[in-house]
């Protein structure tokens, strides 16, 4: 709380492109449509024609965002997760026009700022982050719509099971524990099986999305994730981690 609270102090806002002047980088967080990203983005560009671009897109092109208003090779991806004062780790994501003194500066400025960069080497769609994430939970809503475990199952399997593990050991960390043979017996068998949907359906059936379900289960998660971002300034965490 008193994180959030400093960082507010130090905001200024206002509607005002000319306050913006002398920017060195420009960081771009609005909705995930291309044309209010331009809209956003092309006065501020316009006024800064040496500054990094940055945007925190989940899903949009880096390519697509930097042809938009006009400056490829200075436009990046960085992509925080939430909530992002609590979660180090960024996407950074060059696109195709991207130069590398552009990728340099913005990982050695997030650094700085106490973020974890970590580099995506081609700009496909969704990236890294949300390919996985979008995968698995195609995978998820497979297995309730096919009555093989309830939402709050699978949930737990994720939460207390595959993330308890992959807090150590990635996917590819754990298949070289397990053994690339045994995972590819398993893998073999599995994969002609997976979930092929191209779309989601209404997600909101198996949803509690009211204030007394969300809100004391936001606290709990800002709790361990601030108790993990703890262990992980002060040393506290094992090595393994």
């Amino acid at each position: 709380a008193e994180a959030s609270a400093a960082a507010h102090d130090r905001m200024t806002i206002s509607e005002d492109a000319a306050n913006t002047d002398g920017a060195q980088i420009i960081v771009e967080s609005v909705v995930e449509e291309l044309g209010e990203k331009q809209t956003a983005l092309a006065p501020i560009v316009a006024r800064n024609a040496e500054a990094i671009v940055a945007s925190n897109t989940s899903s949009i092109p880096i390519t697509a965002i930097g042809a938009a208003i006009g400056a490829g090779e200075r436009t990046i991806g960085a992509h925080y997760w939430n909530p992002p004062l609590l979660m180090p780790m960024v996407e950074i994501i060059r696109g195709d026009e991207t130069g590398d003194e552009v990728v340099a500066a913005m990982t050695a400025t997030l650094r700085d700022l106490g973020k974890r960069p970590v580099l995506v080497d081609r700009d496909v769609q969704g990236f890294a982050w949300n390919r996985l994430q979008l995968a698995l939970l195609r995978e998820a809503v497979w297995l309730v719509e096919n009555g093989v475990a309830s939402p709050g199952t699978v949930d737990e399997i994720v939460r207390d099971g595959l993330a308890r593990r992959w807090r150590y050991t990635g996917p590819f960390q754990t298949a070289a524990l397990g053994g690339a043979g045994t995972f590819e017996r398993v893998a073999n068998l599995l994969w002609p099986a997976l979930s092929d949907a191209t779309s989601l359906h209404d997600l909101r059936q198996w949803l509690d999305e009211s204030p007394e379900t969300t809100g004391p289960l936001r606290e709990r998660r800002d709790q361990g994730l601030a108790a993990d971002r703890r262990a992980d300034l002060t040393g506290e965490r094992g090595a393994g981690s």
